[in-house]
């Protein structure tokens, strides 16, 4: 029985051996199969994959025959042989299908195929050689296994139950383990998917186990990676196919691989040429010839060179229009392999949006200025009756007075007040309108918080006191100067203390200032309270909408439009600010506001200083600036510069002093507030020198003024109603001693009227024009000693005739007085600061404001 077994061992590693030989066998079968899998992919695809993936089978066949060559050389010299000369001749198709011969590629892969076919029969032989042999090895097992059985139940039967339980467990570790092999071994020859393996383990059987299960894995990785190859090529061609834009990829011989339907559509006139292996030359000489894509001036085969030199160096996109009207945005990118894939976009729709874009927003534009000269003449043609009404009122209110008529008084009063009433909600549409028409600029200066809140507060005085309240002021502002829009600060004051005192009645308005700093800068806050009526949460909501007042009840007992929150809200968002509300029904109402203390609105970067040789160069005259800011110093100078004068600069009273010594210049444009020694000293300083006094001052600030009236460029900014007193102080201030002989070129008959009823009384010599030709004619018929100008008539307008002017040597230094009802630009007040004396607008009031800017100006007793 130990022989037995001893000779069933050898017999069990015979058939163990016989199977290695076997699986080395069907190894090398199935790598070379790969090898040709590859091969004739690569034939096919011409991928490099392709290629790397058929080195790989190769070499690993290579290790598989030298296993062969230990138990059958001739096979495995013969398939090596066979192999070598089948991948040559694979080779040989691959380059001939790479080079576009299918035919010669075709006979070196039939060639192929007879290598094939020979290692084939080797391999199968091989296999079934062995196959028998290990079956052979595996039934002489069986049989001696069957023997041995037979004996050792004998010996157990002679000997004793252990014994035979013994011999029949040996057995059945034997029998049982090679059973499943057996079983498997068949099942993985047949090729089945999901095959129980014996346990594995160190003994031959687990041995055995082991390399069975590596050849169902390397089976199972196999069938995977086809299977997933198949998927990702089904995946990859959806996905071109489904994508809406045209899609081409060339290989790095620029040769057409592959195109989607999305492109041919695109191109219908070149679609029979996209075909795999079309030069990408070809293509595009297709269509340049056909007329399919704009060729331009540069001619066809320019056309063509700078197609192939883009697809061959891709800079991002490109945009282009071809014959049919059709826009393309083309990207094209390389692949890691040389090839380029491009991608074609239909950009027409958003081509043609774009264009109606452009056309809305001009239309938009030309729908903007119409409306900015509607305004215009809005506020010229609303203005000039009311002036002419206030004006008139005023002028009769004196001949009663002188009349002694205290009843016609009364009601000439009664008649000025409306319009001025009149006159007031005119301004807030139109500067609402302006608003909403981004018309509306800021005008920064720097001046004393204290002295505006203490002007508000003597403006607003009578209106407090009219129904019984009192105004409370709680004022914490250090530093005094601040930087701002000095006109909307003010209005926005002056709306809500007037709020405050029209729905409060006999309680106290609390009017608080503060200045803080915190990180993001330094801050004003004001605050406005009342005890009043009040709001609820309701009314509140809608506190800031134009034209709507908390409720109809209100309106009825307290008047207004609605505009003056909207705007004062409007203008602290302009400055930079926020506003706020809290109220309580019955308990009254704080409004708060805060704005930046020193604001920016525009930025100028600093002007170099005039050097001594470009001061001495003259033009029309020469104008010195004096400004301590960079900015102002600028836009005053290069609107001077443009009318023909030669500026130069001065960066304070000092310096400006020391220019005016040296250059005697022929006028001196002043700023008032300046570090050191400010605008009113160098001032009284030209004037009270006798070498110097005769020497034009102007002054001038930042910015313009809306309700005193001052604007770049001129003496002073009056605000027409204008006092006719004043009036005719100012022209004589004008004027000085030459004599009074007063041009008023004006197309509003009334207007005309009412300065001629008030210049003659005062002794002036009166001639008029409706128009600036009619102007024209009178000053061809004789020079006046000043000129009153409208801006906005038929014909020729104010600013016609000014260039007209500008341009006669005998008019040039005319003094001229433009009076308008327009709402002036910052430009148009630039322009009109160096061709006139002074800027007076009609529609607004400000009267005791007027004066005391006249009082500061011109001291009208003094010979200045």
């Amino acid at each position: 029985m130990a022989h037995d077994l001893l000779e069933n061992q050898r017999r069990v590693e015979e058939a163990n051996a016989r199977f290695h030989m076997f699986d080395a066998a069907v190894r090398a079968h199935r790598h070379f199969g790969e090898m040709r899998y590859w091969l004739t992919d690569l034939s096919v695809s011409l991928l490099t994959l392709s290629e790397r993936r058929a080195e790989a089978a190769r070499d690993a066949l290579e290790e598989n025959l030298a296993h062969i060559r230990a138990f059958a050389p001739d096979a495995a010299g013969t398939i090596d042989q066979g192999s070598k000369a089948y991948y040559a001749k694979a080779m040989e198709a691959v380059d001939a299908y790479t080079q576009g011969n299918r035919v010669i590629g075709n006979t070196q892969l039939a060639a192929a195929r007879k290598f094939s076919d020979e290692i084939d029969t080797v391999l199968k032989g091989l296999e079934e050689r062995l196959e028998t042999e290990a079956d052979g090895a595996r039934d002489a097992a069986a049989a001696a296994a069957r023997n041995t059985y037979t004996r050792a139940l004998i010996a157990v039967a002679l000997i004793t139950i252990a014994g035979a339980i013994m011999t029949w467990l040996v057995l059945r570790s034997i029998l049982v383990p090679l059973a499943r092999v057996d079983k498997a071994m068949v099942q993985l020859t047949e090729g089945q998917e999901d095959v129980e393996l014996p346990p594995e383990g160190n003994d031959e059987f687990g041995r055995l186990s082991t390399t069975l299960r590596l050849l169902r894995e390397s089976q199972a990785q196999r069938r995977i990676l086809e299977a997933a190859a198949v998927r990702q090529r089904n995946t990859v061609m959806t996905a071109i196919e489904t994508i809406p834009d045209g899609f081409a990829f060339f290989d790095a011989q620029d040769r057409l691989v592959l195109v989607n339907q999305r492109y041919l559509e695109i191109f219908p006139d070149i679609a029979e040429l996209m075909t795999p292996g079309r030069p990408f030359e070809d293509i595009a000489r297709a269509q340049a010839k056909r007329a399919t894509a704009e060729i331009g001036a540069a001619g066809l085969e320019t056309w063509v060179q700078e197609a192939i030199r883009r697809h061959r160096d891709p800079q991002g996109m490109i945009e282009r229009q071809f014959d049919n009207g059709t826009w393309l945005r083309i990207a094209k990118r390389k692949t890691p392999e040389g090839g380029t894939i491009a991608v074609y976009t239909d950009i027409t729709d958003l081509k043609q949006r774009q264009v109606e874009l452009e056309e809305a927003r001009q239309g938009a534009e030309v729908a903007s200025e119409e409306k900015s000269r509607f305004l215009a003449s809005m506020s010229h043609e609303l203005r000039t009756p009311l002036n002419a009404i206030i004006g008139y009122s005023e002028m009769l209110i004196e001949d009663a007075n002188d009349l002694a008529q205290p009843g016609l008084v009364a009601d000439l009063e009664k008649i000025m007040a409306s319009g001025r009433h009149l006159l007031a909600l005119i301004n807030d549409v139109l500067d609402l309108s302006k608003i909403e028409a981004g018309k509306m600029e800021l005008y920064v200066e720097r001046f004393s918080l204290m002295q505006l809140i203490s002007d508000v507060e003597s403006t607003v005085a009578p209106l407090v006191a009219k129904k019984g309240n009192r105004l409370t002021l709680k004022v914490s502002i250090e530093p005094d100067e601040v930087e701002t829009d000095k006109t909307k600060l003010r209005q926005n004051l002056f709306n809500l203390l007037s709020n405050a005192a029209k729905f409060t009645d006999h309680g106290e308005i609390l009017l608080t200032v503060k200045r803080k700093s915190d990180r993001h800068g330094d801050w004003l806050e004001f605050s406005v309270s009342d005890d009043g009526i009040g709001m609820t949460e309701r009314q509140q909501a809608k506190l800031f909408q134009a034209f709507v007042q908390v409720d109809s009840s209100t309106t009825r007992n307290y008047g207004g439009t609605g505009l003056g929150l909207a705007i004062t809200q409007h203008f602290v968002r302009m400055m930079g600010g926020t506003i706020e509300v809290e109220s309580e029904l019955g308990k009254g109402s704080t409004f708060r506001f805060k704005i930046p203390a020193i604001c920016r609105a525009r930025e100028i970067e600093e002007i170099p200083p005039q050097n001594e040789a470009q001061e001495e160069v003259q033009t029309h005259g020469t104008v010195l600036v004096i400004d301590d800011e960079a900015k102002a110093r600028k836009f005053v100078s290069d609107a001077i510069r443009g009318a023909g004068f030669k500026v130069v600069e001065a960066r304070g009273g000092e310096e400006g002093m020391a220019r005016v010594r040296k250059l005697r210049p022929d006028a001196v444009i002043l700023d008032v507030i300046m570090p050191g020694q400010d605008g009113w000293s160098v001032l009284r300083e030209i004037k009270s020198d006798a070498a110097l006094r005769h020497i034009p001052v102007i002054l001038a600030t930042v910015v313009g003024d809306r309700e005193m009236g001052l604007a770049f460029g001129a003496t002073d900014h009056l605000i027409k109603p204008i006092d006719p007193r004043q009036l005719v102080d100012t022209l004589n201030a004008v004027a000085g001693d030459r004599r009074h002989d007063v041009l008023v070129v004006d197309d509003d008959p009334a207007t005309r009227e009412l300065f001629r009823r008030v210049l003659l009384r005062e002794g002036w010599r009166v001639r008029e024009a409706a128009d600036g030709r009619g102007g024209l004619e009178q000053l061809d018929a004789g020079r006046p000693s000043i000129m009153v100008l409208d801006l906005m008539m038929p014909n020729m307008d104010g600013f016609g005739l000014l260039s007209a002017i500008q341009e006669r040597q005998d008019l040039s230094d005319l003094p001229i007085v433009v009076v308008t009802s327009k709402d002036l630009t910052r430009d148009e007040l630039d322009w009109l600061g160096v061709r006139a004396k002074e800027v007076i607008r009609k529609g607004a009031e400000g009267r005791a404001e007027l004066i005391a800017a006249l009082k500061r100006h011109v001291p009208l007793s003094e010979d200045a």
